[in-house]
């Protein structure tokens, strides 16, 4: 019976062992405390504000993006206009063409999180 015991205790250590290897943290989602925001906000003063902004070509028409208030809260049409599919309602932006693929994928994060400030 002591034989046993061995065997078992040896099965239970390869098993933990075994998914603690396996158990890679690169993997793992990313913490909770990731900002997106300040990114967001520089890829809209990068990209958006020669036409939302309150002295912009389109003076920031229909929507200006001079506040960060005002950025959190066009936060669906902004995920919209750059990853969304076009639609007679949903016109790509930047009208000069795509932003980059870091760029939509980092909107889109800030979008999944609830689009905020303070995210």
């Amino acid at each position: 019976m002591g034989q046993m015991k061995k065997y078992v205790m040896l099965f239970s250590v390869s098993i933990c062992v075994a998914t603690f290897i396996a158990c890679d943290k690169t993997d793992a989602p990313g913490p909770s405390s990731d900002k997106y925001f300040p990114e967001v906000k520089s890829i809209i003063q990068a990209n958006c504000m020669s036409c939302h902004s309150s002295a912009g070509t389109w003076q920031g028409r229909p929507t200006a993006f001079d506040t960060d208030s005002a950025i959190a809260l066009q936060f669906m049409a902004i995920k919209a206009a750059v990853a969304d599919p076009i639609s007679p309602v949903n016109r790509r932006m930047p009208q000069e063409g795509m932003l980059s693929a870091h760029d939509i994928e980092v909107i889109v994060k800030w979008f999944d999180k609830g689009g905020k400030i303070t995210d």
